[in-house]
């Protein structure tokens, strides 16, 4: 009997308009047998961090010395205590803003993701106006058609807002029970700047080995400039290894939430805290049985990456005719639409890599499955949460940045090295830090609420005896989708 029901729930969870595969038979993710998946690739990956250390450490430490050394830089132009006084008072407001925005689209999820969708709508108008008063007549013309798209999208999906709305609620309520996963994401985003500071080490040494950096003297001092082609190979190589670290950093947080939340979906007593055995468990996986298909996934966008990086270098360069640079832009948009579409079936894929341990080709196949069965419901319910996931950025990030305003008035010795530019480098610079902050702990609540979308297509029944209020809140959040082809 409960297989019987648990099966007609399934079936009232497809979509009906947008069915590919009505006949199939929707094949449910299984936990796999914990063992080291796609390790070749974490092995390679390992092995490009040893070299980007060792390049750092033999050529990027003695080349940055060398030109501290003969670099002479004039004293007072910034004071760097004051913008570290600035960083974290801006840091702190938007931790702040951050865990206050969480309180609030908990409240109100359903007007919030009416005011994202409303406010992507007039946005596009404001531009398409914008762009009319400056001149530019064709800006506006396109302004215009993405204002009339728009338009038509809202009036398409403004009736599946409530069940993104349900799933916006849902995804909050897990990953505040386990609010420790906040915490991960802010570690692993630190340890990535430090890559980051060690790559830029190593690149500086790569270009000083080239003999591509000078340094000159003159009446003011002595200066360092490094400029020049590097040859192809070695540029390849290390945009290779930048944005292959940043998507596996990225990415880990990615199947650890989903972990998580898989784990609050199916067994809520191990979740149910800020340092649950939940979040314990999903970390040590995503860093040792599962690394290696975060590598394998991650691999394929940053040689994407990597590849586009070097169209739109080349078409930067002065030396190419128009024709060339016409055609490296059409290659540059190609792979990156390439690159989009990759990183949106990444999303999926690492759910089922933190759900169930899969391989990443085995995620693949069964992400395949569910944009088979499930179709549009799943892309747009993520579409209008994260519209309003990046609505809430951009406020942290404006909130930020007035209180850097302030900060440039009560304290303006933090910003006067910049001169009349000092109200905007205030702003500026606090703006990113809100961004960057606020960007980190939403991206997790996005990674949760994906991860809610595909446990409720895969297991409803398990959700209904786990967590009956919230099942009963996206059934009916469906039925107001569906109603007449809804069977709850």
């Amino acid at each position: 009997m409960a297989s019987e029901e648990e099966q007609a729930l399934t079936e009232t969870l497809v979509d009906p308009e947008t069915l590919d595969n009505p006949d199939g038979q929707w094949s449910k993710g299984e936990p796999q047998p914990p063992k080291c998946r796609d390790a070749w690739a974490a092995a390679l990956f390992y092995g490009q961090f040893i070299a980007i250390a060792v390049v750092a450490g033999m050529l990027g430490v003695p080349a940055v010395e060398k030109y501290n050394n003969d670099s002479t830089y004039s004293e007072g132009t910034v004071d760097y205590t004051g913008l570290l006084y600035a960083f974290l008072i801006a840091g702190g407001c938007s931790f702040v803003l951050s865990a206050l925005s969480l309180f609030v689209m908990s409240m109100c999820p359903k007007v919030l993701v009416q005011i994202a969708l409303l406010f992507s709508l007039v946005m596009s108008a404001v531009m398409a106006v914008l762009s009319f008063i400056y001149g530019n007549i064709v800006g506006g013309v396109f302004g215009i058609i993405f204002f009339l798209i728009s338009v038509c999208y809202a009036f398409a999906v403004w009736r599946r807002i409530p069940f993104a709305a349900a799933n916006l609620n849902t995804g909050l309520t897990a990953v505040k029970k386990n609010a420790g996963v906040f915490v991960l994401a802010y570690l692993i985003t630190l340890f990535s700047l430090g890559y980051a500071l060690l790559w830029m080490t190593a690149t500086v040494g790569v270009y000083d080995k080239e003999n591509l950096c000078e340094t000159t003297t003159t009446f003011q001092g002595t200066t360092t400039t490094c400029s020049g082609s590097l040859a192809w190979g070695y540029f390849f190589l290390l945009l290779l290894a930048l944005f292959w670290s940043q998507q596996v950093f990225q990415n880990t947080i990615h199947v650890i939430v989903a972990g998580v939340v898989s784990t609050w979906w199916f067994s809520p007593e191990e979740a149910g805290s800020c340092c649950s055995v939940a979040i314990k468990d999903s970390a040590i996986r995503a860093t040792t049985t599962s690394f290696g298909s975060i590598c394998f996934g991650s691999l394929l966008v940053a040689i994407i990456e990597a590849l586009r990086a070097m169209a739109e270098s080349a078409r930067r360069d002065g030396d190419t005719d128009g024709c060339a640079a016409f055609l490296l832009c059409i290659v540059a948009c190609l792979l990156r639409c390439l690159e989009d579409m990759l990183e949106y079936f990444n999303k999926f894929a690492y759910i089922y890599v933190g759900m169930y341990g899969y391989s990443y080709l085995e995620a693949g196949k069964n992400v395949m499955t569910l944009f088979n069965q499930k179709g549009w419901s799943i892309i747009i319910s993520d579409n209008l949460v994260s519209n309003v996931l990046s609505l809430f950025c951009l406020i942290v990030g404006g909130v930020v940045g007035c209180i850097g305003l302030i900060m440039n008035e009560t304290n303006p010795s933090w910003f006067e090295g910049y001169g009349s530019s000092a109200s905007s480098v205030a702003f500026g610079f606090s703006f990113l830090v809100g961004i960057v902050i606020s960007a980190i702990l939403l991206s997790v609540v996005d990674s949760s609420v994906n991860t809610v979308l595909v446990a409720f297509a895969e297991a409803p029944m398990e959700f209904e005896e786990n967590h009956p209020e919230l099942s009963s809140e996206m059934r009916e959040a469906w039925m107001q989708v569906y109603p007449a082809q809804c069977g709850f």
